[in-house]
């Protein structure tokens, strides 16, 4: 394989690279800003049921810390009763909420916003959750609360409802999530891929730039013939 062969195919493996990198490095920074924050903003959710409750996430501790230990902010207002807002393991969770309808949230877009949620049925009246002791984080409120809980190894789940344990949860509710190493991660990236654009562009020009090499026409010997 000629040498231009190799630096054109090298710069467009870098090119290509480089580009994805920065782009999605800048298009982590347009989406999150340089604080490393994600938020949803505060909107109205309502329910009929006991509670909202995020299914179980698994957390790995490796990749908490390569991140920096983000920490999760839930917040709550503008509700008609005392409100109540509880990190705790998920296993616990489900044994506290087991029988009673309960709204489970699975999943969350932010812009827009957008909440998709199950509904489970039942009859069981929960007590009040502040009387539990398995909560990791908690907060309530007479009519607003919010709570910052920093993420750590565990299956857990986010559970959001009145602070008597009542049925009908109606709120204007909101979640940030800070990744202190994501702006960093994010600068890293873009830098790292701009460079390797400029690296591609400049192996393109040096390759382009060497004239090709064209393999020398072989003529086959001629065996003369004799006449008698």
């Amino acid at each position: 394989m000629s040498r231009r062969i190799v630096l054109i195919a090298a710069a467009a493996v870098l090119m290509a690279g480089g580009a994805t990198a920065a782009a999605v490095g800048g298009g982590v920074l347009v989406a999150v800003g340089t604080d490393g924050t994600v938020s949803s903003g505060g909107h109205t959710v309502s329910t009929a049921a006991a509670a909202f409750v995020t299914e179980p996430a698994d957390i790995s501790g490796r990749g908490t810390r390569e991140l920096g230990h983000p920490t999760v902010t839930v917040s709550a207002r503008g509700s008609d009763k005392p409100v109540f807002i509880g990190v705790g393991p998920a296993a616990e969770v489900e044994r506290y909420l087991a029988g009673a309808p309960v709204e489970t949230v699975t999943d969350v877009d932010v812009n827009p916003f957008e909440l998709t949620t199950t509904r489970r049925g039942g009859d069981a009246q929960l007590s009040p959750p502040g009387d539990e002791s398995f909560w990791v984080e908690q907060a309530s409120g007479a009519r607003s609360a919010s709570t910052t809980w920093k993420i750590r190894d565990g299956s857990y789940s986010v559970v959001l409802m009145n602070a008597d344990g009542s049925r009908g949860v109606q709120v204007a509710a909101g979640a940030a999530v800070e990744i202190p190493y994501l702006t960093a991660i994010s600068t890293v990236l873009v830098g790292g891929g701009l460079g390797a654009l400029a690296l591609g562009a400049t192996l393109l020009v040096v390759g382009v730039r060497i004239p090709e090499t064209r393999e020398p026409t072989v003529v086959p010997e001629q065996t003369p013939v004799s006449v008698s």
